[in-house]
């Protein structure tokens, strides 16, 4: 453990934000004037080469002269998939203006600059939206203001006006009520979903629930006796980590706590092999929920990275941080639901003692241990 310190202190030292842009969305950016829009495509060099097989590699200088040799067959793509203008009029056309690249700590991207001659600017816009859906049903396309001209409002930081998916990619841009995009109860659905989708918490989870059913006596696993007592052991531990995770999502979300997302992540890695390594070696039996409350608190973190990609941009934000939070919540226990039974079910026999317990805990450490080194090593 003591190797790790240096290793650990170095990812502290790293650049990053827990908000930032995330791979697998897009964004347009609009300011809308009086007589003419203009606008940037911000698309992630991963998109290119998943999405429009185009390779965007070496520096900076490089990559924007292989965008500037491509810029035909991108815009040709850009303007065929997105379109805006008048509604129930025929779309503008999009000038393109000379591209940039920058980068974040989630990679780097394109900005696809452009300009539209407008005339005087309506109060309602038909918006068409299928950007990089491609074989993606979880890409996402924000679209962002920055200033209206119909309500002469600047919008500060990213404020997102709309967000398409290959589910719904026509909507209406109302200029003259632009308001919040999701609302605190739309963020309970966005939380059960990224509980499901967040595969290292939920083998963190599932490394949690695994000697839930059993108990240490005489240095082996026994089961336990009755179904409250296992599941007293299990609510322990859920509420222990609800509540650290619950704590650093808040503070997080706030913006009281800011740390390297590299950091966060590794570390929540780590807690999965920390975890399954006790459940093979049972080392560590008191003072464990205190372990689970420290390590909680990152994958805390964990979930504020995910809410800080949606386009809710701080509007309500005490209600909205609530909102997703129960989401995850429910989330986490609906697979406890299925989970739980099912193991409880097997505790009795030898096979679940000897060899399951051990076996799932030893491939869930091998797992997280690679995602420990790719995330910490940033291979």
């Amino acid at each position: 453990m003591k190797k790790l310190v240096p290793l650990i202190l170095l990812l502290l030292a790293s650049p990053g934000s827990l908000f930032a842009h995330a791979q697998g969305e897009d964004y347009v950016f609009f300011k809308f004037l009086e007589n003419s829009v203009e606008g940037l495509f911000e698309i992630h060099f991963d998109e290119f080469a998943e999405k429009l097989d185009l390779a965007l590699e070496g520096t900076d200088e490089e990559a924007l002269a292989i965008v500037e040799r491509n810029a035909e067959r991108v815009q040709a793509y850009l303007r065929e998939n997105f379109r805006i203008g008048p509604k129930g009029g025929e779309p503008w056309a999009l000038e393109f203006l000379a591209p940039e690249i920058f980068t974040l700590p989630q990679g780097r991207f394109v900005l696809y600059n452009f300009r539209i001659d407008t005339g005087p600017l309506p109060d309602e816009l038909d918006v068409h939206h299928s950007l990089f859906y491609e074989g993606d049903r979880l890409h996402r396309g924000l679209l962002m203001m920055q200033y209206n001209a119909k309500t002469d409002t600047t919008y500060e930081g990213e404020y997102t006006a709309m967000v398409f998916s290959p589910g719904n990619r026509d909507q209406v841009l109302d200029l003259n009520n632009v308001g919040g995009l999701l609302t605190p109860w739309d963020m309970i659905p966005q939380g059960v979903l990224h509980i499901w989708i967040g595969i290292d918490h939920i083998l963190f989870l599932l490394a949690l629930m695994l000697p839930t059913v059993l108990q240490r006596k005489d240095g082996a696993w026994e089961p336990v006796e009755s179904f409250k007592a296992a599941l007293w052991n299990l609510l322990k531990i859920v509420t222990v980590f609800t509540i650290a995770h619950s704590v650093t999502l808040l503070l997080a979300a706030l913006d009281f706590i800011s740390l390297p997302s590299r950091l966060v992540e590794s570390i929540i890695a780590l807690s999965i092999v920390l975890v399954a390594l006790n459940n093979i070696f049972p080392k560590v039996r008191e003072g464990s929920l205190l372990i689970i409350l420290g390590l909680g608190l990152f994958h805390g973190l964990g979930f504020a990275s995910v809410m800080g990609h949606l386009p809710f941009r701080m509007v309500d934000i005490l209600k909205t941080v609530v909102g997703f939070n129960i989401g995850v919540e429910l989330g986490q226990i609906a697979i406890v639901a299925v989970l739980f039974p099912l193991l409880f079910a097997m505790r009795r026999t030898e096979a679940y003692r000897k060899w399951l317990l051990p076996i799932v805990s030893a491939l869930l450490l091998l797992v997280a241990a690679w995602w420990f080194i790719e995330r910490a090593l940033a291979l």
